[in-house]
This record gives C-alpha cells, sequence and structure tokens, in this order.
C-alpha cells in the first residue's frame, strides 16, 4: 500500500503542466527578452501563459508577475512596501514563515507589527480586523487558506476593510489555490496574492504574484528588469507554461472538491473510530476540502509519521518548510493549543493522487500506528 496524503506539502505536476511545459524545453528555448526569432518564439509562451493565469486567477493579464515560487512572490510584495518607510503591518499568527519571516524583518527595521487574534478554529475574527486596521497603515497581510489545518479565512471581508481604509492587502494564496475558486480580481482595494505552482498540479520552482497592488510596489531585486522591474532575471518560460496550465486545469475541474472532500471526511470518521483522544482542528470553521490536522492525546506526531510511513503513508506532523516546526507551534498556541496537545498534531492532505478508500485505509494505519505507540508507551 502506498498512500500520498502529504498534497498540502507539494504535488505532482498534471498532465496539462506537462505538456504545456514541454515545446519550451528544447523547441522554443530563446531568451525571451531577446527580439530575435527564438526570443520572439519564447516571449509569446511567456505572453501566453500570463494571459492564461491571469483568467484562472480573475485579473488582467497585466497584473500577473512570474517568480521562482511563493516564498519569493510573498516576499517581493512585503519587503516592497517597506520603501514607503516604517509604518504598521497587520498580519497573524497563522502565516507561512515565507510571511512571518518578512514582516519580522520588516519589525527589526522600525515597523510596528500588530498580530491579530485567532479563535479556537483558528479563523481570524472579521471585528478583530475591523479594529486593528487603520487609515494609513502600510500593509495588511493574511494567510487565505491555512498550509497547516486548512481553515479558510474572512478574505472578502479583509479585502472590504482594507479597501475602506486605504491599506494594501496582500494574500498568501499558496493553499486556497488547489481548493477554492479564487478571484482575486473580485476583491476591492490594493490586493496582491502569492501563488505556488507546485501546490496545484505545477512544476517546482515557480510562482507568481498578481494584483492590482503590484503598481504601488518598489523592487527588492535588481537585474535586467523583467517582470515589471519586481522578479528580474532571465524567464523560466517552460515553468510559467507549466503554473498556467495548471491553474486553468484546477479552475476547470470543480468536481475535485466533492471528492478530496469525501475523501477527507471518510478517513476522519474512521479515525475518530478507531482512535481515542482525537480532536479535529478548525472543524467547526470552513476548510479547504483536503486538509485534516488532528490532535492525537498523548501521542508524538513526528512518531506517527515515521510508523505511517513504514506503512506505506506520506503524511506530515506539520507543514513541509525549514521553521514548520516553530511556525505550527505558534499558529496552534494562538488557538488555544497546549505545547503537550500540539506534540501529537497529524496533518494529513487529499487531494489529486488520492482515490476513494484513501482516506479510510489512511485512517486504518493511524489506528495501527497509535495502539503502537501507546503498548510501547505502557512498557516503558
Amino acid at each position: 500500500m502506498r498512500i500520498y496524503a502529504d498534497h498540502a506539502a507539494t504535488t505532482p505536476v498534471s498532465d496539462e503542466a506537462w505538456e504545456a511545459m514541454q515545446p519550451f524545453l528544447r523547441e522554443h528555448f530563446g531568451n525571451a527578452s531577446e527580439p530575435h526569432w527564438a526570443g520572439r518564439e519564447a516571449r509569446l509562451g511567456l505572453d501566453g501563459a500570463r494571459v492564461r493565469a491571469a483568467d484562472a486567477l480573475g485579473v488582467d493579464s497585466a497584473d500577473v508577475v512570474f517568480t521562482g515560487g511563493a516564498s519569493e512572490a510573498d516576499n517581493i510584495a512585503i519587503l516592497g512596501r517597506a520603501t514607503r518607510g516604517p509604518g504598521r503591518i497587520v498580519t497573524t499568527p497563522l502565516e507561512h514563515p515565507a510571511v512571518s519571516g518578512a514582516v519580522e524583518a520588516l519589525g527589526q527595521h522600525g515597523c510596528e507589527v500588530v498580530m491579530l487574534p485567532v479563535d479556537a478554529d483558528g479563523r481570524v475574527p472579521v471585528e478583530s480586523l475591523d479594529a486593528a486596521v487603520q487609515p494609513g497603515d502600510l500593509l495588511c497581510s493574511l494567510i487565505w487558506a491555512s498550509n497547516l489545518t486548512g481553515v479558510i479565512q474572512p478574505v472578502a471581508e479583509a479585502a472590504a476593510i482594507c479597501a475602506d481604509r486605504g491599506v494594501p492587502l496582500h494574500l498568501d494564496a499558496v493553499q486556497a489555490c488547489p481548493a477554492l475558486e479564487v478571484d482575486v480580481g473580485s476583491l476591492p482595494g490594493e490586493v496582491t496574492a502569492a501563488v505556488a505552482g507546485h501546490k496545484l498540479g505545477g512544476p517546482k520552482g515557480v510562482g507568481l504574484l498578481c494584483g492590482r497592488g503590484l503598481a504601488t510596489l518598489q523592487p527588492v531585486l535588481f537585474g535586467g528588469g523583467q517582470e515589471r522591474a519586481l522578479r528580474p532575471g532571465t524567464e523560466s518560460v517552460a515553468q510559467a507554461a507549466g503554473l498556467a496550465a495548471a491553474l486553468a486545469a484546477a479552475r476547470a475541474d470543480r468536481g475535485r472538491y466533492a471528492r478530496y472532500r469525501a475523501v477527507r471526511d471518510g478517513y476522519e470518521a474512521a479515525l475518530r473510530a478507531g482512535v481515542p483522544g482525537v480532536t479535529i482542528v478548525g472543524e467547526r470553521a470552513e476548510r479547504t476540502p483536503g486538509h485534516s490536522l488532528v490532535l492525537i492525546e498523548g501521542l508524538n506526531g513526528h512518531a506517527l509519521v515515521a510508523l505511517l510511513d513504514e506503512q506505506g503513508v506520506a503524511a506530515a506532523a506539520g507543514a513541509a518548510c525549514a521553521s514548520a516546526e516553530s511556525s505550527a507551534s505558534l499558529a496552534l498556541t494562538a488557538m488555544g493549543v497546549t505545547a503537550e496537545e500540539a506534540r501529537g498534531a497529524l496533518r494529513l492532505s487529499f487531494g489529486a493522487l488520492s482515490e476513494d478508500a484513501h482516506g479510510t485505509l489512511a485512517a486504518g494505519a493511524v489506528v495501527r500506528s497509535a495502539e503502537l505507540l501507546r503498548r510501547a508507551s505502557a512498557v516503558v
């Protein structure tokens, strides 16, 4: 048995993305900045990818900048505000390290960082946003859907509040794009959003930053001036084409939401029936359809992941990044989870590779692993 239940960490390249990339790896290999025939062929591919990605996200093609990934896009969106001088930044304890690290860096250079509270389900109350965001703030940065729990934030309300007060809003849309109908263009005000290719069936090493808010960003990287001078360097046309194709494919296959949710719900129901002391984090809030973060009383999430791997189930104790443990701990603590409870955190995330039976099969593997760990603990 091999079950991949870590789609929140990365996904395989989809057929659509793979096919879109092929022509630009060898046949149309030119540098898109060059005026000759090879460059023009590459430029056509890049322009086409930009239009396709823009259509999928509801924005104008001029408001799409391809980057080397979502972490880079987040950094550009946040650090690109710093040239306006120190100011207030409103954010949450739920953010990915690409956001929290950039915000922390600005905090060390004179910016005031206002941390929004979250409820027990990991959702920012709208009234807290309304009270915190003030005219003249440098930025409000909000994760659209948590990479840890899948809980979806009140993005429409946040955009309305920020627009009303003239405050730019940045959204980390990395986990939202594979699982929700993301329409950045419908949000009012000066909004930017970051997207990662490999989270939704595109290649690794490519992302994008989009939205009307690009116009007021200042460069933090310098080079040849490509991508509105916000992400200079020779563009990877193949990767841009793959990301755009993956976005378009995800938007076209709306039935996937119900499939992911059914697998996730089957997993959680079977887990509850088979393992005592299970808490499903964020279950009372709206979540992305494939995410499931559970806390299992008295057990260690990392030990569970290791035992699941031995049974062919790929899962995670937290998010797949270098500072995952600390960022997960910060988010869970903000939700009122104790350090002891957080030790038993286990995340499974279902998606493109998930089959109908994978939820219950994965739950069975967790049940066996939990029983083994509890027996071992009793012997000690």
